[in-house]
């Protein structure tokens, strides 16, 4: 009888890529390309274990899910901003407040995907490279989440009106205090760890920092240019998913953001990430951003 042991499928290589991002004060670029292709490709969207099977390398995996869950926020928070520019003063239509529950339900998944990893890993690993970064590293840093706080805070008039997007802010309300609870159960950020720190406010400083840190570099960027990178980190948020489920195996544990028995609200996330980020796409892309701001 052979002695040797019987391995799973091959993991996929996970290595995150530079996002490419408009300065917030750009508008999107109108190139040549801009009313040609760009659109997401189809793809039966797989399904995906809750609780994976093979054992991880929790290194590569989780500073993976750690970076290009942010990323996909970030195009997603853009989206966001520009139909909030083009509509000042009045409410969006229709069409315009479905994209923003999608994209709110989207950055929702995203910090569900990119918090799956371990407490002791994320005090170890994620949060000390985030420290190192600069010892007040915040998320408040982020320049694309600025232009969209007055919604998530529920502070816009007319958001009220349209019942899909008020259940998916408190969706995400409720979703960070998972997540909170998950990670920092204490309940202290690092901006809140280092107060006293010099320097506590946004500097365009600050805001470098965080974009290089989630490997995001500014520079003039086209419509489809921005649903090409978020159509490709959906393809590699599905390969990792098929593989590892959501909530890896690591050392033979699993570590559950949100439990079976948690709120109703929030647990249409657990097993739907890739269909809302796949819904959020394909709006981002019928919604001609590079538009909004001519």
């Amino acid at each position: 009888m052979s002695g040797r042991a019987v391995h799973g499928p091959c993991p996929p290589v996970l290595v995150p890529r530079l996002l490419f991002m408009p300065p917030t004060s750009h508008a999107l670029e109108i190139w040549p390309d801009a009313a040609h292709g760009g659109e997401p490709g189809d793809r039966d969207l797989p399904g995906y274990d809750v609780f994976g099977a093979h054992p991880v390398d929790a290194q590569q995996l989780f500073w993976f899910r750690w970076i290009v869950g942010h990323q996909v926020s970030f195009v997603l928070w853009r989206a966001m901003c520009d139909v909030l520019w083009h509509h000042p003063d009045d409410s969006p239509g229709e069409r315009e407040l479905d994209l923003l529950a999608t994209c709110v339900d989207g950055y929702s998944a995203m910090l569900l995907y990119s918090s799956t990893v371990p407490r002791a890993h994320y005090h170890a690993h994620t949060r000390v490279r985030m420290v190192l970064q600069h010892p007040s590293f915040s998320g408040t840093w982020a320049p694309d989440y600025r232009p969209v706080r007055k919604l998530f805070r529920g502070k816009l008039p007319w958001q009220h009106d349209w019942a899909p997007l008020e259940e998916a802010v408190a969706r995400n309300a409720v979703t960070h205090d998972h997540i909170a609870d998950h990670l920092v159960p204490d309940g202290r950020s690092l901006l809140q760890q280092s107060a006293g720190a010099p320097g506590v406010t946004v500097s365009r400083e600050k805001e470098d920092l965080y974009d290089n840190f989630f490997l995001t570099i500014r520079r003039p960027v086209s419509h489809v240019e921005l649903v090409s990178q978020l159509d490709s980190r959906l393809g590699e948020l599905a390969t990792d998913l098929t593989h590892n489920g959501l909530y890896p195996n690591v050392g033979g544990r699993h570590h559950p953001v949100v439990s079976g028995g948690s709120d109703e609200l929030v647990k249409p996330l657990v097993t739907g990430v890739l269909e809302v980020l796949d819904r959020a796409t394909r709006l981002v892309h019928e919604t001609r951003l590079e538009e909004v701001r001519s």
